[in-house]
Order: C-alpha cells, then structure tokens, then sequence
C-alpha cells in the first residue's frame, strides 16, 4: 500500500472514533446540569435527631427519625452554644461526651432527643451518637 492510503485509514478510523465518542456522550446526557439528581430522599446513614420509638422487635425498642429530625452532622464545625441552640430548634439536647481530647461522664439512658458530642477548642468536630445506646 502507498503511504497516502494508510494515512487516509487513519484518518478515517480517527473520524470514526470521534464520532462514536460524541455520540456516546450525547446518549448518556451530557448537559450543563451539575449532576445531582432533581428530588433527593433522605440520607439513610445519617445521625438525625430527634428519633422516635416506632415499636419493639425481639424485646428491643426500635427507632426511627421524627418528623422535624435533622442530620446532626449540620452541627460539625459550629461552636457549642451555636449547635445548642440549633439541636434545641428541633428538640434535642446536646452533651458533651469529649472536650479537647478528655472523656467527660455522660448520662447512660436511652434518651432519643439527645445528641453525643465531642468538641475541640470550643467547636463541634464529632458526633458520637444520638440517644446514648441506640
């Protein structure tokens, strides 16, 4: 083969490639959207406050996130009377399990409005739990 015949294959498998490229982003929606979907449900691993107690199951109360509940990750980085006031919006309260880097003694009932905290330098940056054992 000449080499104006090679080149012209070339050309034409790069056009095709180009093609199939174009149209395989056509048909999986590329647009200028960022990606997210439209309706999102709630986030089923998030620690949410407050819960309430839907029933037992083999002798063990059973929870679920209340109407008003919230994703008690929103308190992260607020300083502590902040997320207090926040959690108390929803009808939570707040204790401190850790402050810069000392346990601290926390009450052991099962409490579902009760969100556990560590803070350091004065600031939310864990949360350990909701409702002490649940």
């Amino acid at each position: 083969m000449s080499g104006q015949t090679v080149h012209r294959r070339l050309l034409s498998v790069a056009a095709a490639t180009v093609s199939i490229a174009v149209g395989a982003l056509a048909l999986t929606g590329c647009s200028d959207d960022s990606g997210e979907a439209k309706t999102r449900g709630r986030d089923l691993t998030a620690l949410q406050c407050p819960m309430v107690e839907t029933g037992q199951n083999g002798g063990v109360n059973q929870y679920k996130p209340a109407e008003n509940a919230f994703d008690t990750a929103e308190l992260l980085g607020l300083e502590l009377a902040e997320a207090r006031e926040k959690a108390a919006r929803h009808r939570c309260e707040i204790v401190v399990s850790r402050e810069d880097g000392k346990s601290r003694p926390v009450p052991i009932e099962i409490d579902p409005t009760r969100i556990y905290v560590y803070i350091a330098h004065g600031v939310v940056s864990h949360i350990e739990g909701v409702g002490g054992g649940l």
